[in-house]
């Protein structure tokens, strides 16, 4: 009985148990150990079990970095081009009188000290060509610009001007006059209320040309036959001005940071120094110039029109200089200067005509002054028609 008890034990342990072990002789003829080492028997794969986690989301700090490029130059040179973009928004502002938008990073309190710099600059650039304030031409420009100022509350000019020698006849000045006229540059907002500006008018027929920087107002005597009367004098200084009221000077000395800028960025993506400088001139400076010329022609249309000059003048000595820019060979190719083409002001200045026309009606002392004139006219030709009725005698 003993014997086939141990035969059907036997046989148990050959079948499959109720969990689907098979059993294994191997087990009777071996004693197990106490402690047996686990084995990886049970994967199907031998690799460690981490390595199959599922992961949904990947990495977060792998995922944050993996556009960054790994070259340490590269990354510097990203990360300075975001700090660019940050600090050019930043400085982002409307021009007040336009509403254009602009990048502008000079504070209007620098301005003192550009406008000093540009004036003692000027009185060493054209040194023995500056008129006196005695002179005729000076008065009469004078005249005028104080005209457009004091209309529009802009200030007043500043009265001690270089005197000259008159005995070395009218190209000659003291040198210590103008030593005596540097060094003092007035507050641009002064106890009288209004910022103080510096006219020099400079005896250069070849030149016509005029211009305004940082309050500093320089006319060439070469424009003077092109402006034909005081009309149109009053239309170029108004542009001129309109370029300072309009801060102009200053947007292009912050434009100039940018265009270093673009022209390093170029250089650092393989372009050489000429072209990139070529390429930011064409694409930044120039359309830039141009826009800030256009803006100058309506804000000086304005001004000129508070101060009862008319409006229409403007484009009357837009002609002219088209007129004479044909007879001097002017180049004709736009997207290459820094003014827009003649054709294209005066279209935009005729555009402006009504709205200056509504300002120069709406100041009483503009009709006032046009009554006087049309009455003078008036007077003019009964006094010249007088003349022809009454026969001449000696």
């Amino acid at each position: 009985m003993l014997a086939s008890t141990a035969v059907r034990t036997f046989r148990s342990l050959r079948q499959p148990n109720a969990r689907g072990l098979l059993a294994s002789t191997h087990l009777l003829s071996r004693p197990l150990p106490l402690f047996q080492p686990r084995v990886n028997s049970c994967y199907f794969f031998s690799a460690p079990r981490r390595s199959f986690q599922y992961s949904r989301f990947p990495d977060q700090r792998q995922q944050n970095s993996s556009w960054l490029p790994r070259d340490p130059a590269a990354r510097i040179a990203i990360y300075i081009s975001i700090g660019g973009v940050l600090y050019y928004v930043a400085h982002l502002e409307q021009v007040p009188e336009t509403g254009r938008w602009r990048f502008m990073d000079i504070s209007p309190r620098l301005d003192s000290k550009l406008a000093q710099a540009s004036y003692a600059e000027l009185l060493t650039q054209f040194r023995g060509k500056i008129l006196p304030a005695d002179h005729p031409i000076t008065r009469h420009v004078r005249r005028v610009v104080t005209d457009i100022l004091e209309t529009n509350n802009l200030g007043s000019l500043y009265s001690s001007e270089p005197r000259r020698r008159s005995f070395f006849g009218d190209d000659v000045w003291e040198e210590d006059a103008f030593a005596a006229a540097r060094p003092r540059i007035a507050n641009p907002v002064p106890e009288s209320g209004g910022k103080e500006w510096h006219l020099l008018v400079v005896n250069d027929p070849k030149v016509v040309n005029a211009m305004a920087t940082f309050g500093n107002i320089v006319v060439f005597t070469g424009i003077l036959p092109i402006c034909k009367d005081e009309q149109g004098l009053a239309a170029v200084l108004g542009h001129e001005i309109g370029h300072v009221v309009a801060r102009h000077p200053q947007e292009r000395y912050s434009s100039t940071k940018i265009l270093i800028f673009v022209a390093l960025l170029l250089q650092a993506v393989g372009l050489d120094w000429g072209f990139s400088n070529l390429v930011s001139k064409l694409l930044l400076d120039l359309p830039n110039s141009r826009k800030q010329e256009l803006e100058a022609d309506t804000v000086g249309l304005r001004l000129i029109a508070r101060a009862c000059y008319d409006p229409r003048s403007a484009v009357e000595m837009h002609l002219r200089l088209a007129n004479h820019e044909r007879m001097h060979g002017g180049s004709s190719l736009e997207f290459l200067r820094t003014h827009p083409g003649a054709t294209r002001r005066i279209k935009h200045l005729e555009e402006q005509i009504p709205e200056a026309d509504a300002i120069r009606v709406s100041n009483p002392r503009c009709t006032t002054e046009q009554q006087s004139i049309d009455q003078f006219n008036r007077m003019s030709r009964w006094a010249d028609k007088a003349v022809q009725e009454v026969p001449f005698q000696l």
